[in-house]
């Protein structure tokens, strides 16, 4: 990337380094790029003191509302906010914005058990451009990371950023160390998921490497990138007939696996005779969220594979949650 040039170049710079040994690459490229975009405002307004005043970040802000959506506009600014922060602790004066609120709209497509088993089977027989540094390893990489996306309902970027270290296949648990909002969580894994991921460690030669990355690719340094992750997925759903086209609407994609797994962990729940009061609690903590207001667009869509379940869902979700949206 271009280096920064406006007046608290230094400090971006600073807060930069930091950041990035708490966030994923993926989360740490998306920082830097928006934090690039301040700094070339900063040199266009030609900022020539040390104080960031409303009227800047009005102007920055004003300079891209109208052609993102609210979602990316809150994003860019939740960024933002937390490098203002760390401008404040070094005793600087800031004008801290506040944090745009957004109305999430977006439906997930809930996959049926015969459209998994046909990704799980495309993704098994995927076909890889031989030479490529970042796909090199796909076809045995993909279909383990597909596995994991399923079975334990994870981000796709915190899962990439896995590495063998952070594997206990004794205990048949994940640790997480880089995920959304800087939470660290252990996640435990069915133990047919288990053992299907130690052979995957044993034909990808992984074994007692605690350093590698659990989906490598040709450099040391980096893990399967989400790219390269969401096209091989693209090339599933195309095998696997799954080519559902909603108009105004994002289609099928990895994030959709997690939505799953929520309603099928509450549905399975349920069978099992637990009230949604003992079980949501639960499976809030286990997808990371800092409260059930995260929980609840995972347990709330528009279908009809779950009905019953999504019914008494939103009977018990009435009165528990707020009705200010909230960032998952």
């Amino acid at each position: 990337m271009a280096a920064l040039m406006s007046i608290f170049k230094n400090e971006l710079n600073d807060y930069l380094a930091i950041r990035q040994k708490t966030m994923t690459p993926e989360s740490h490229y998306r920082t830097h790029t928006i934090l690039a975009g301040f700094d070339r405002y900063l040199s266009d307004v030609c900022l020539a003191e040390k104080v960031v005043t409303e009227k800047i970040i009005n102007g920055w802000i004003n300079r891209f509302s109208a052609t993102n959506s609210r979602k990316t506009v809150s994003d860019k600014v939740s960024r933002l906010r937390k490098f203002l922060e760390y401008l404040l602790h070094c005793g600087y004066t800031v004008f801290m914005p506040g944090c745009p609120k957004y109305s999430d709209e977006y439906v997930p497509y809930i996959f049926s058990d015969a459209e998994v088993a046909g990704i799980f089977e495309a993704a098994d027989n995927l076909r890889v451009v031989p030479g490529h540094p970042s796909t090199r390893y796909l076809k045995y990489t993909f279909p383990m990371l597909l596995r994991l996306l399923h079975g334990c309902g994870l981000r796709l970027g915190e899962t990439l950023s896995l590495r063998v270290r952070d594997v206990n296949f004794k205990n048949g648990t994940l640790l997480l160390r880089h995920t959304k909002n800087n939470k660290q969580r252990l996640v435990p894994m069915h133990r047919e998921l288990t053992e299907i991921l130690r052979r995957y460690c044993a034909a990808m030669m992984l074994v007692g490497k605690p350093d590698e990355f659990l989906f490598p690719t040709d450099s040391p340094e980096k893990p399967l990138p989400q790219a390269s992750a969401r096209n091989a997925f693209g090339k599933a759903l195309a095998c696997a007939g799954v080519n559902v086209k909603i108009p105004g609407r994002r289609g099928p994609c990895l994030h959709c696996f997690r939505h799953l797994f929520a309603i099928k962990s509450f549905a399975q729940a349920e069978n099992n005779g637990r009230a949604p009061d003992a079980s949501v609690p639960f499976l809030s903590v286990y997808l990371g969220h800092y409260d059930m207001n995260g929980t609840e667009k995972y347990l709330k869509f528009s279908g009809d594979m779950f009905p019953r379940h999504t019914e008494m869902f939103e009977t018990f979700a009435v009165g528990v949650f707020s009705e200010v949206p909230d960032e998952v």
